[in-house]
């Protein structure tokens, strides 16, 4: 997906690219609508309105209409600088110019003539300046030309200003370029706001349903690098959104669950406890029986202190400010200890128990009450549930950066579909691994005690055998 959103273009990049497009756009425009305006004003013709174009390289005269038009002419010279032909309307008598007039002409460029003679002055001198000539060599042999025009009509080098009914090309040109550079504005904004708004649109929809509460949310459009990652994220976020409440539902029920249990679990026992005293209240009970009466009522009180206690520890492990007292402990010390205590219990039932402890030290950083706690639970339940199995065997070995601890059964198999269950509160097994009084709440225990230590707890019927499964960090002794 990144490799592929590299390639993709950005905002940056789009932008770049608009005003390259807009910059190049407004050239083209301008310079189609200045020759088109050159070549109005010339009568199709560009050159026209060149002065020095007026005479060509070998000494030919172009179309004289424009010159004629606006009232200039043109002067042939002879190598002394005498006039010998003139085309268009002269408007003087000047029969030859000095060395000094055409030397300052090559110079400047340009004369200005007020009817009675040349005047090389500068081209901003006072006086009324009526004509603007400029001096042109061309032709084999070379030949000088002199062509004249009107200088209130035009200017030379910058701009050209045509007057006498044409100066309207000016500000209609000024006026067409304003509105096309106008409507290119127009055009590369409606571009840019198309791509943006877009994928906004989208987003704010996508609040909108998130907000109403809808939880299936996805968009899905193409676009800009930048705005595809804010759609990712908001996917992202939306996904994480919906898990969440989900999560969030299925602990409520769980805990709803766990309620009605735990209610249902001590009714039973209240009720006994009730109808036991109610009958030594009222002397239902035989003086011989009523050792066992009390002795239910105790086993009665008993199970719901157990209940109650285990209760505390389930929703304690949910809690997310719970704290275990970690210190450095020997697992196998631990788990050593625990197997003593269960030998003589698993042994007289009959059944073989196997204990594979290594005599090396395994450290952990372990909660060593719970962590006790888990390895008592699941030898019970291996004990206690074990109707069908002769063996039961715990196994204790480090793997790699792991310790390992085993608890295993040659019982029957656990149901397929409790499996996935197994480890939620109340959770009770088919009828060949019955509860038989218990809360339901061990293996949900047992789970949320290794998960608090970072381990992992898992259930695996392998060779026969039913397998409880501990993993948790193995940390060296300094």
């Amino acid at each position: 997906m990144k490799d592929k959103r590299k390639h993709q273009k950005s905002i940056f990049s789009r932008l770049v690219k608009s005003y390259i497009l807009f910059l190049v756009g407004s050239l083209i425009i301008f310079i189609l609508m200045l020759v088109a305006v050159l070549a109005l004003v010339g009568r199709g013709s560009i050159n026209n309105l060149s002065p020095q174009s007026v005479v060509n390289s070998d000494g030919t005269l172009n179309d004289l209409d424009t010159l004629n038009r606006i009232g200039g002419w043109v002067e042939e010279l002879d190598s002394e600088g005498n006039v010998v032909s003139f085309a268009g309307d002269r408007k003087t008598d000047k029969d030859s110019y000095s060395t000094e007039e055409l030397a300052d002409l090559l110079d400047l460029g340009y004369v200005k003539f007020n009817g009675t003679g040349v005047d090389i002055s500068e081209k901003n001198s006072g006086g009324i300046k009526e004509y603007s000539g400029i001096v042109r060599y061309a032709g084999n042999p070379r030949r000088i030309f002199i062509v004249f025009f009107p200088s209130d009509k035009i200017l030379i080098r910058l701009t050209y200003s045509i007057s006498g009914g044409e100066n309207n090309y000016v500000i209609v040109f000024v006026a067409v370029l304003a509105a096309l550079f106008l409507l290119e504005v127009l055009l590369i904004s409606n571009y840019l706001k198309r791509h943006i708004d877009k994928p906004l649109k989208h987003l704010m929809q996508g609040m909108d349903e998130v907000s109403e509460g809808e939880r299936d949310v996805v968009l899905d459009y193409k676009t800009d690098k930048e705005f595809e990652d804010i759609r990712d994220r908001f996917n992202m976020m939306a996904r994480k959104l919906k898990e969440t409440e989900e999560e969030k539902h299925r602990i409520e029920q769980s805990r709803n669950q766990m309620l009605l249990e735990l209610a249902h679990d001590i009714k039973n026992p209240v009720a006994s406890i009730k109808s036991s005293v109610s009958a030594l209240e009222e002397g239902l009970v035989a003086e011989d029986k009523k050792e066992d009466y009390f002795r239910r009522i105790d086993m009665k009180a008993e199970r719901i202190r157990t209940l109650i206690e285990d209760m505390n520890t389930s929703l304690k492990m949910e809690s997310d400010d719970y704290k275990l007292n970690l210190e450095k402990a020997d697992v196998s010390e631990i788990v050593r200890r625990i197997c003593v205590e269960f030998y003589e219990d698993i042994t007289e039932t009959g059944k073989d128990f196997d204990i594979e402890i290594p005599e090396e030290s395994l450290y952990a950083d372990v909660d060593v009450q719970l962590f006790g706690r888990v390895i008592n639970n699941l030898l019970a339940n291996a004990n206690k549930y074990n109707s069908t199995g002769k063996n039961i065997s715990v196994n204790v070995r480090k793997d790699s950066d792991q310790i390992v601890v085993e608890v295993a059964d040659d019982g029957e198999a656990i149901a397929e579909d409790f499996v996935p269950r197994m480890f939620e509160a109340f959770s009770r097994g088919d009828s060949t691994r019955k509860t038989d009084g218990g809360t339901g709440l061990g293996l949900a225990i047992s789970h949320k005690i290794i998960e608090k230590h970072g381990g992992t707890l898992k259930y695996i019927r392998a060779e026969d055998k039913n397998f409880f499964c501990i993993r948790i960090n193995y940390e060296i002794c300094k």
